[in-house]
């Protein structure tokens, strides 16, 4: 076991997430962590000489530093602090610190506290409004509302899906005034403007909803998918497609890396050309942590594809996946996106050799073959967590998948050219989208028919 270098690396990460895990599901007491922390290092100490034991406490010690980082990530209450105030009515003041997340008949907004009751105050708010008057991102405004500390919602635990945020108050429809405007990060707004521009081309060239489709793969913009459409998604699990997810940029990622080696496009071309559109996506949708997660998982893919030892990227996966906990330790249990987009990697690791195997024979034509074998890794390694985090297997969710990714990768690509050449030759822009509508059509069509076969899906 401890044999390699590689060994012992993975061996170390391992051990600190397994404390991070512990300590998600299981309060530890701080004198029981203390004293499981010397005695882990008095054995070191004494069983140095042994490199196996050494090893074994030295895990020890690292499960111990995962537990203790869970808890610094706890939060601290005190006066200071806006969730302190939760069921009372208070007046505060603060920043929109996202980009608002606007919904069919709603507006969300994120809101750091930086004055409560005319004393200073820290933290996050979010808070429900209604859709006008629009607020935008790195606006002050003031609130006076009743806040309430976020409570589970049926088998969802909205309380830490918002606690991996750092958010542990909210409030709904409360008296708003706008005080001033630009207290965000420039960059971030120039961003935000951007992409609102991008979404006023896409309404202005497309229908619905294929407008709102579009603006959900490419921008990660899911405000105005009819509940129907989305429902649909659900039943066929092609939900990942709308949604600004590891699973789906890692697996588009790997598509377009093995598309351009079958077009005979250089290996080392094909790596920095898919690693400047992550980058720009990340860029253009705002840098959420979500997007940012997701596009390191979709890196390492085409890393591991590029240095050509997709099975010997295990070390590289879990050094990525333990960085992350290590910034949030939250992910591990309580984000979906992070757990779903980490086994897809380990999917197309370990699962895509046995599928080239199974499919050597089956004919290569534009890439569908390595992009079943790409689909077919992902969703079996994520199975499980589908099942457990859903509740609903989707038995033809397989085929659905296979004849809508590779469009969806198309679809990508076309779609970031044909947004950037509508801002140049924006009087043409209307006949630029048609390859877009068509391709939007087609995967509206077959979800739409498959979804609507009896017993495509089964509830548990």
């Amino acid at each position: 076991m401890f044999d390699h270098k590689s060994q012992i690396f993975r061996y170390f990460l391992l051990c600190f997430v397994a404390g991070v895990a512990i300590r998600s599901f299981f309060a530890v007491e701080f004198f029981i962590l203390y004293l499981f922390g010397l005695v882990m290092s008095a054995s070191v100490i004494l069983f140095w000489s042994n490199k196996t034991w050494r090893y074994l406490f030295l895990g020890g010690i690292l499960i111990a530093l995962g537990i203790f980082r869970y808890q610094l990530s706890l939060p601290q209450t005190d006066e200071n602090k806006i969730w302190f105030y939760s069921n009372q009515q208070v007046n505060f003041t603060g920043v929109v610190i996202k980009e608002p997340d606007i919904r069919i008949n709603h507006t969300k907004l994120t809101i750091k506290a930086a004055e409560l009751n005319g004393k200073q105050a820290s933290g996050k708010v979010l808070v429900n409004v209604g859709l006008y008057p629009e607020y935008q991102y790195g606006d002050l405004i003031s609130i006076n509302c009743k806040l309430r500390k976020p409570e589970p919602i049926e088998d969802f635990s909205y309380d830490r899906y918002l606690a991996k945020e750092g958010i542990y108050a909210q409030c709904v429809y409360p008296k708003i005034e706008l005080i001033s405007q630009n207290y965000g990060n420039w960059f971030l707004a120039k961003i935000f403007k951007f992409k609102n521009k991008l979404e006023v081309i896409i309404n202005n060239n497309l229908p619905e909803p294929p407008a709102s489709l579009f603006a959900a793969i490419i921008l990660g913009a899911r405000r105005g998918i009819p509940q129907g459409l989305m429902d649909k998604f659900n039943l066929t699990g092609t939900t990942h497609l709308i949604a600004i997810s590891g699973f789906n940029i890692t697996i588009i990622t790997a598509i377009l890396m093995q598309l351009a080696l079958i077009f005979y496009i250089p290996r080392k071309k094909s790596f920095w050309l898919i690693t400047f559109i992550l980058v720009i996506y990340v860029i253009i949708v705002g840098f959420p942590a979500s997007a940012v997660r997701a596009a390191i998982m979709g890196w390492l893919v085409i890393f591991a594809m590029y240095v050509g030892r997709l099975n010997q990227s295990t070390n590289a996966l879990i050094l990525a996946g333990s960085v992350m906990i290590l910034v949030n330790p939250s992910i591990l249990r309580d984000d979906v996106g992070f757990q779903l987009s980490f086994c897809a990697v380990l999917g197309l690791i370990y699962l895509v050799p046995f599928f080239e195997r199974w499919f050597l024979n089956l004919p290569s034509y534009l890439g569908l073959k390595e992009s079943l074998q790409l689909t077919l890794a992902a969703q079996l390694a994520t199975l499980p967590l589908i099942v457990y985090n859903f509740g609903r297997i989707s038995l033809i969710s397989p085929i659905v998948n296979l004849l809508v990714v590779p469009i969806v990768t198309y679809l990508t690509v076309i779609g970031f050219g044909v947004l950037f050449l509508s801002l140049v030759f924006s009087e043409i822009s209307q006949y630029l989208f048609w390859p877009v509508w068509l391709l939007l059509s087609y995967v509206i069509k077959v979800i739409g028919f498959f979804a609507g076969i009896p017993g495509s899906a089964i509830d548990f």
